[in-house]
């Protein structure tokens, strides 16, 4: 009997001496554990930091996207003026792309009656060429002429002056022959006067 209980008393020392290495260790543990929550609490008060520094973050980025937002619908707002723009530059092209084609349509009928204007002008230079030939020629008959008169003039010079010449001869022969034929009627004349006062 008493070698039972001191085997439950040996026993009870282990046990005793096991609970407390148990306890030891529990305690251990707890401790250790204790250290692992007062380090995920101060974790989590660095978390709790980070999460304030990224709700302000996040706070930041919500007011820039408001910002965004505002300049986005100031850029639709652009862009919607832009596009009223755009439409009333094509207005704009296609009335200027008509009277481009009205433009070329009367370029069109300039170039032509340009055409018709530098054949004619060809035509009036080729006749004028052909004037200016006949000019020529009329203006070289005219000097021919010309000098043909010069040497007619100088013709009809020589010559009136030799039938002035032969005209004076005639004349001083003439007037001789008058000279004698009034001596003779003088002649005559006494003659008769003689005659008529020997009656």
């Amino acid at each position: 009997m008493e070698e039972l209980l001191r085997q439950i008393l040996v026993k009870l020392d282990k046990i005793e001496t096991n609970v407390g290495q148990f306890q030891s260790e529990v305690r251990g543990r707890f401790e250790q554990i204790d250290k692992r929550f007062e380090q995920i609490d101060k974790r989590f008060v660095q978390v709790d930091k980070r999460f304030e520094q990224i709700d302000k973050r996040f706070a930041q980025v919500d007011e820039r996207f408001a910002q965004i937002d505002k300049r986005f619908a100031q850029v639709d707002e652009h862009f919607a003026e832009m596009n009223k723009r755009f439409a009333r530059v094509d207005e704009r092209f296609a009335q200027m792309e008509k009277r481009f084609a009205t433009m070329e349509a009367r370029l069109e009928r300039l170039e032509q009656g340009m055409e018709e204007v530098n054949g004619r002008l060809d035509r009036l230079e080729n006749d004028m060429v052909n004037v200016k030939g006949r000019l020529e020629r009329v203006e070289r008959g005219l000097c021919e002429v010309k000098e043909a008169l010069l040497r007619l003039e100088n013709q009809v010079a020589d010559d009136v002056h030799a039938l002035l010449k032969n005209i004076d001869k005639k004349v001083e022969e003439k007037g001789f022959e008058i000279y004698a034929l009034n001596k003779r009627l003088l002649h005559v004349e006494g003659a008769i006067e003689q005659i008529q006062s020997q009656e």
